[in-house]
């Protein structure tokens, strides 16, 4: 297997390990209070727009040659770091909450 399709494989994996994540936040924001409810969702909307396009990254990555794709990579890699860093801030702030 070519190292652009194990990148590939990797972050396909990764992105199904934040939806994880992401769907266990989902199931905390309806036990916090309604005012930090708004919150979370709008974080969580923005998330979620952050991985759409991360999936879109992916599909333009599988469609390059091989000579291509390591400029892209980099660019999945930043945005992945992005969308990661993000979730788990916004997870260990609104989980820290209570009712």
């Amino acid at each position: 297997m070519s190292e652009q399709k194990e990148f590939i494989e990797y972050m396909r994996q990764k992105l199904e390990d934040w939806d994880y994540q992401r769907d266990r936040l989902m199931a905390r924001i309806g036990d916090l209070r309604d005012e930090w409810q708004q919150d979370a969702k709008e974080r969580l909307a923005d998330f979620e727009a952050r991985r759409k396009e991360l999936e879109t990254d992916l599909k333009r990555l599988e469609e390059q040659g091989e000579a291509a794709w390591e400029d892209l990579k980099d660019g999945v890699e930043l945005a992945w770091d992005g969308l990661k860093t993000g979730l788990l801030a916004a997870r260990s702030e609104f989980e820290g909450k209570d009712q």
